[in-house]
């Protein structure tokens, strides 16, 4: 996994509003030309927050690239980002 490559798209997303916009508008094409794996690509695209958890990306940095993706916090986002992640063990988060 490209773990770094995730991240770094991740808190682009996160940080920068342009890019937030630019993802939303064409994630394929925001993604495009980045050293990311299929399954990295298909989860980020799809906004698969738990795949990319499993995947290895930083729980930090999942969490806040849907927060962003969601519009800010709201009781719903939470709690539907949580059924998301029910269950799930996290490995070394290590940097």
């Amino acid at each position: 996994m490209s773990r770094y490559e995730t991240d770094k798209v991740l808190w682009n997303v996160y940080c920068d509003p342009g890019a937030a916009a630019a993802f939303t508008a064409d994630p394929a094409g925001f993604l495009a030309g980045r050293d990311l794996l299929e399954g990295e690509r298909d989860a980020l695209v799809t906004r698969d927050v738990r795949a990319l958890i499993v995947a290895g990306a930083h729980p930090f940095l999942v969490y806040n690239f849907a927060l962003r993706l969601a519009g800010g916090f709201s009781m719903p986002f939470v709690m539907d980002y949580v059924a998301k992640l029910r269950g799930l063990t996290t490995g070394d988060y290590t940097t």
